[in-house]
């Protein structure tokens, strides 16, 4: 009885060991894409894991259909996180699977087994192109490929791609490669040179800003080889409209785009300097219809203090008045799912930044 008392004890905490520490999940992203005229489309995949949690089958999905592939990545037998660089083309596929070079959603999907389960979990990642509603980046010229550049949308696997010249099929993406150079004139609302030593914000990526400089009415920054569009610079932290613009940026190029401010942006008056701005919004991720609630613990009563949600392309989707130190948001019903920030502003100025998921 002894003995299976503790055979009893040592299974249940062999699954809390599990559930505690669960076997890491293999992943597959898209790494780069490539069109040309002999072997049509070649899709590179970067996959890694831990072993073991060995993948079963691998499903590519186009706007076409989908098919399986012929071969699956496999491990180095290790324990140790393994990683490699997988290329597929038409004939690593079980059927004909068609990606229409001006522009597809191609989404790859990978299905793996874990030593405690029978049933099979997934993972997938996604990339959209050209000529699609969705698509962040234009369709790859001839000799152009697109790829992943190494960031991506806070902490979700969401990735940001971009084009280059020099494709690197086979090999890790070269990251510098991958940029144009965007510059132009920025006028005022009265169609005037606006002649500032403040520093415009124009790109965003999570809640970090990148100042770009205004110099005699001109501005120049360097940004990704992908499709940019922006209805707001901030100048002096205060949120500006603009005229808007979406341009597809080249790689290797410079492009001139003039921006037109439709209000003022001088007469900032400065927030009261906030050092600590303890919030908590939950729950998070927030399904769809779900009220978000806040918790706010500074006296907001006495400050003009909004939120706002901002889609991962600098939009905002959504303001509201914060009166109190508790309560709920009933955000717009027909917000998309993803990836949102969520701002809280203090008499105009941003203090505090946070990351919120949709429809998870």
């Amino acid at each position: 009885m002894k003995k299976v008392a503790f055979l009893l004890v040592c299974v249940l905490c062999g699954l809390k060991c599990l559930v505690a520490n669960p076997v890491p999940v293999p992943s597959v992203y898209i790494n780069e894409i490539m069109f040309d005229s002999e072997k049509g489309w070649m899709l590179e995949l970067l996959c890694y894991g831990e072993e073991p949690s060995p993948i079963v089958k691998m499903t590519v999905f186009s706007s076409s259909g989908s098919a399986e592939s012929k071969y699956l990545p496999v491990g180095n037998g290790e324990k140790d996180e393994w990683s490699q660089l997988f290329v597929l083309t038409r004939d690593s596929m079980e059927s004909n699977l068609d990606i229409n070079p001006l522009g597809d959603e191609i989404t790859v999907v990978i299905e793996f087994l874990r030593t405690y389960k029978e049933e099979p979990e997934y993972f997938d990642d996604v990339l959209i192109f050209g000529d699609f509603s969705s698509s962040r980046i234009a369709a790859p010229l001839d000799g152009q490929s697109i790829g992943y550049n190494g960031l991506r949308y806070c902490e979700c696997d969401v990735h940001y791609y971009a084009k280059t010249n020099e494709p690197t099929l086979g090999e890790y993406n070269s990251i510098s490669k991958m940029y144009g150079t965007l510059t132009g004139k920025i006028y005022d609302k009265d169609n005037q040179l606006v002649h500032s030593n403040d520093l415009m914000t124009f790109a965003r990526f999570y809640s970090i800003y990148s100042p770009v400089p205004i110099e005699d009415g001109s501005y120049s920054i360097q940004v990704l080889a992908n499709r940019l569009n922006r209805d707001y610079v901030y100048i002096s932290d205060k949120k500006i409209k603009i005229k808007p613009f979406t341009i597809d940026i080249e790689p290797d190029s410079i492009m001139e785009q003039d921006i037109y401010l439709l209000e003022d942006y001088t007469g900032i008056a400065e927030a009261p300097a906030v050092p600590d701005f303890p919030i908590r919004i939950y729950p998070n991720p927030l399904s769809g219809g779900q009220a978000l609630r806040y918790e706010v613990g500074t006296p907001v009563k006495s400050l003009e203090c909004r939120m706002e949600l901002v889609s991962m392309d600098g939009r905002t989707m959504f303001e509201s008045k914060i009166t109190d130190h508790t309560g709920t948001i009933n955000l717009p019903q027909s917000l998309p799912n993803g990836m949102y920030i969520v701002n809280f502003k203090l008499n105009n100025k941003i203090h505090y930044s946070t990351r919120l998921i949709i429809g998870q």
